[in-house]
């Protein structure tokens, strides 16, 4: 492909909520299946609450808020969830994209360079956006099982914070890629160690913490 790196690849790696996404999929989510009739309003209401708490930081994200995300899921089989999945990321991720984060996703995916969305969402909407997006690459927080039939529980640790940077950092490990070379992208102050991890870091949009953190050090900020 013309354009691509000669000296052995780099990887660029990108939140989403906030970055390739503006708003909390989540969120987005609830509202979407409450429209289908898959969610309570009682459900609906407790996430409502749950966000503005959280954006005043009155509560923190945890595996345990997460594990309720999980609940929207349970019961359905996987094709039937990847299927919705990809009708929400059309629908409603779409319409919500980040056109400066997109466009520098589109320009790594020109030089012939690896993206990776690596996020705390659940796993089938990352996998829908990497979809829509043309990224084979996601990493979102995993779900669990039975059969082909989800159970309501998660299979492993969110993809938040350093977590974040274990999983890019198996992908540089795996690959031999030089993380001098590579990007990340994100919004929020909880990414500043996956920010770190590469050589160019840049804030989406970010939160005050972050914009704040980022002109001390000197990175760029893409509105």
């Amino acid at each position: 492909m013309e354009g691509r790196d000669p000296d052995g690849g780099a990887i660029a790696f990108f939140d989403l909520d906030g970055t390739l996404v503006i708003g909390q999929t989540q969120r987005l989510l609830v509202s979407f299946l409450r429209q289908r009739g898959m969610v309570s309003l009682r459900f609906v209401v407790g996430v409502a609450l749950w966000f503005v708490a959280y954006r005043l930081g009155l509560v923190k994200a945890t595996d345990r808020a997460r594990a309720r995300g999980a609940e929207l899921v349970a019961g359905h089989r996987v094709g039937e969830i990847e299927a919705l999945m990809d009708v929400f990321a059309v629908h409603v991720l779409q319409p919500r994209l980040h056109a400066g984060a997109v466009g520098a996703l589109r320009l790594h995916q020109q030089r012939g360079e690896e993206v990776v969305i690596v996020s705390a969402a659940l796993a089938p909407v990352v996998d829908a956006l990497g979809r829509l997006l043309g990224v084979g690459n996601c990493e979102g927080t995993p779900l669990a099982v039975s059969g082909d039939v989800y159970t309501g529980l998660l299979a492993g640790r969110a993809v938040y914070g350093p977590e974040k940077v274990r999983v890019a950092r198996e992908y540089l490990a795996a690959r031999g890629v030089d993380a001098r070379r590579c990007s990340a992208y994100a919004d929020h102050e909880t990414d500043v160690e996956l920010l770190e991890a590469v050589g160019v870091p840049v804030a989406v949009s970010p939160r005050p913490v972050l914009a704040a953190i980022a002109r001390e050090r000197g990175w760029r900020i893409l509105s």
